[in-house]
């Protein structure tokens, strides 16, 4: 058994730890089992429904829909498998950069004026399987608050021939969309804060929640130190809809050690008995096939030598290209804002003014330094992973022997997920002045009437949860031998744009641009949560017991107008979480899809994916995805 490390700065007892039940070799070989697909000679003139998007979301509805034997699908991916071996290894998801040769290549956003001209990064996979394939494997879903306010911004309940978007509407949903694992003797007998409530879970998935066999113990001290702070919550678990401070699953699969993700979950483990379920890698759509009916009847991608080729969707097309690609499409459709389409030369289909726009994520202070200078006193700790020391031979050893060990650790599995009541004593003030904004003047200068609309209700609903002590607004990761990292909004106040390039829509990526601070509430937020993370490190016992040290921005920037020269400097308009730009809003609000997905103005249309969102969650994006995708995929086989 583990020894227990909570008192513990002294050289570690870590040989005594007993390692857990050894995989079988045949286990651990069959994590990476060479994928099927379909070759291009093998399409069929038509299929039930074509979906355009083989990511987490697309392979999520694929899977289901395939279920019923007698239902054909295909799925057309842009990208491709990659390296397997490397992808699936639970480590990689914390190197910064391995995964360039997974990513959509040459996004870039426009410079943002608000962030000293600098472009934001667009991270998205270009992959098999979608975001899950290549994200730090954080395994959350956000607060409850989150999904209802996706059903209040339809201002009504859902009724007969709709959907529930609530908490309880799409809990349902969470719980079908990954199985869950408890968390094994190593962490529960050595942790006290590990809880968990396998009520908000479930176990029928093959994408699955799962934990490290092996922690340091570092973090104890970073999770004792919020108890001091008022108004800061530990929900019994990390899936049960509350802000606070907790431990969260990774998503892994406990039986190999490896990435679980919708590749395997939802393709690799099902494609070899189902001769339904086709799915071409390497192929990006074009275009959607409109009829003059306007109705959805097929996709047009190029096939072999640059030749189009049109797939017929008998049932539907779905569009599941991502929250950058998927506006891209509609728009090249014919389906967007009419002055954007016919700027472009693009024949007007359908005017739908809140297709590319909305577009959100979640904006973050990464750089934000302050560490604990002694926390490295507690052993073991990441640093000690350097060759030649004990410690390292040791989690070699037992990585190779069972896949336990430090190894077993991605990113992290314990982080604070604030309300800003939490963060800071002016939050009534601060949304006071949210609702007071001129939301007109926070929006491009074209912006339909109809997108101001949907802005004004989302942030008037903002303001009202920035009140909340259950709405997460800031988060910050613990790590075992730094401290609390510095804070990632998980809630976004400024709203961009993705729109097709108007000079040559079909040969070029869309331009995005994050409009990054257009909001001056974004900033603000930020320096109230520097000042906590300023209060966390040194007005608690970890300034006596762990010596914090500030490197970034500094002890000396203090103003909040130097606070915010340096936010300007230093902000990711991006932690890769993007949504919203063909959001699941009414018409009058700048909506795209209404609460079955299906896309105003267009029959036998729908998108699922993350753009359908109309407010980000305060979650890493992945779990609610899988949620999204289990429930769409449920609307479908009901015909609504």
């Amino acid at each position: 058994m583990m020894p227990s490390f909570r008192q513990s700065k002294s050289q570690p007892r870590w040989r005594g730890i007993a390692t857990a039940t050894l995989l079988t070799a045949s286990c651990v070989a069959n994590a990476y089992v060479i994928p099927r697909q379909i070759k291009p000679s093998q399409l069929q003139q038509s299929y039930d429904y074509v979906i355009v998007g083989g990511g987490t979301a697309g392979l999520t509805v694929a899977d289901r829909l395939t279920e019923d034997p007698e239902t054909t699908v295909l799925v057309l991916e842009a990208g491709d498998w990659g390296n397997m071996a490397d992808n699936l290894l639970v480590r990689t998801s914390n190197r910064n950069g391995s995964f360039t040769d997974l990513l959509w290549p040459g996004l870039q956003s426009v410079p943002q004026p608000n962030l000293n001209g600098r472009p934001g990064n667009v991270f998205i996979a270009k992959q098999v399987g979608g975001g899950a394939s290549v994200n730090a494997m954080i395994n959350m879903r956000g607060s409850a608050e989150d999904y209802d306010r996706w059903a209040t911004l339809f201002g009504y309940e859902a009724q007969e021939g709709t959907a529930d978007w609530s908490w309880d509407g799409i809990l349902p949903f969470f719980k079908k969309g990954l199985h869950f694992t408890e968390p094994p003797p190593e962490l529960t007998d050595n942790f006290d804060s590990v809880k968990y409530d396998a009520s908000y879970w479930g176990d029928s998935s093959d994408i699955y929640a799962g934990w490290p066999r092996f922690y340091y113990p570092g973090v104890s001290p970073l999770l004792e130190a919020f108890k001091e702070i008022d108004g800061v919550e530990f929900p019994s678990d990390s899936g049960a809809g509350q802000a606070g401070v907790y431990w969260f699953p990774t998503l892994m699969d406990p039986r190999t050690v490896t990435r679980s993700y919708a590749g395997t979950g939802h393709y690799l483990n099902v494609n070899a008995t189902r001769p339904n379920y086709h799915l071409l890698v390497n192929t990006q759509a074009r275009r959607l096939v409109v009829d003059d009916e306007l109705s959805a009847t097929g996709v047009e991608f190029p096939l072999g030598n640059n030749t189009l080729f049109t797939v017929n969707a008998k049932k539907e097309v779905i569009l599941s290209a991502g929250t950058i690609h998927t506006p891209h499409l509609l728009q090249l459709s014919g389906i967007g804002p009419k002055k954007i389409l016919e700027a472009a030369g693009i024949d007007v289909r359908v005017d739908l003014p809140g297709v590319g726009q909305n577009f959100q994520d979640h904006s973050s202070l990464a750089e934000v330094n302050i560490t604990l200078s002694k926390l490295t006193s507690i052993h073991p700790n990441p640093r000690d992973l350097v060759d030649g020391n004990d410690f390292k031979n040791w989690a070699d050893e037992v990585w190779a022997a069972n896949k336990t060990g430090p190894y077993s650790i991605a990113l992290t599995n314990l982080a604070g997920w604030l309300p800003f009541t939490a963060v800071s004593d002016k939050a009534d003030e601060l949304a006071t002045k949210l609702e007071e904004q001129d939301f007109a003047s926070l929006l491009s200068a074209d912006a339909d009437a109809t997108v101001v609309a949907g802005f004004e209700s989302q942030m008037k609903i903002l303001a009202a949860q920035m009140r909340s002590k259950n709405t997460a607004f800031t988060r910050f990761q613990l790590i075992a031998d730094h401290g609390a990292q510095g804070p990632v909004a998980m809630q976004s106040f400024s709203r961009g744009t993705i729109n097709i390039n108007t000079t040559d829509p079909l040969n070029t990526e869309p331009v995005i641009d994050y409009r990054a601070l257009t909001n001056p509430l974004e900033a603000d937020f930020f320096v109230e949560s520097i000042k906590f993370l300023r209060r966390y490190n040194f007005e608690t016992s970890l300034a006596s017991e762990f010596g914090p040290v500030e490197y970034v921005p500094g002890p000396d920037v203090v103003s909040d107008e130097d606070l915010k020269a340096y936010i300007a400097s230093a902000l990711s308009p991006t932690d890769y979480h993007p949504v919203g730009t063909a959001s699941m809003l009414p018409l009058k609000l700048g909506g795209v899809v209404d609460q079955t997905l299906r896309v105003y103005g267009v029959k036998n249309l729908r998108v699922v994916d993350a753009s359908v969102m109309p407010m980000v969650p305060s979650a890493n994006t992945c779990q609610p995805t899988y949620a999204l995708a289990e429930k769409a995929a449920e609307i479908i086989k009901q015909g609504i």
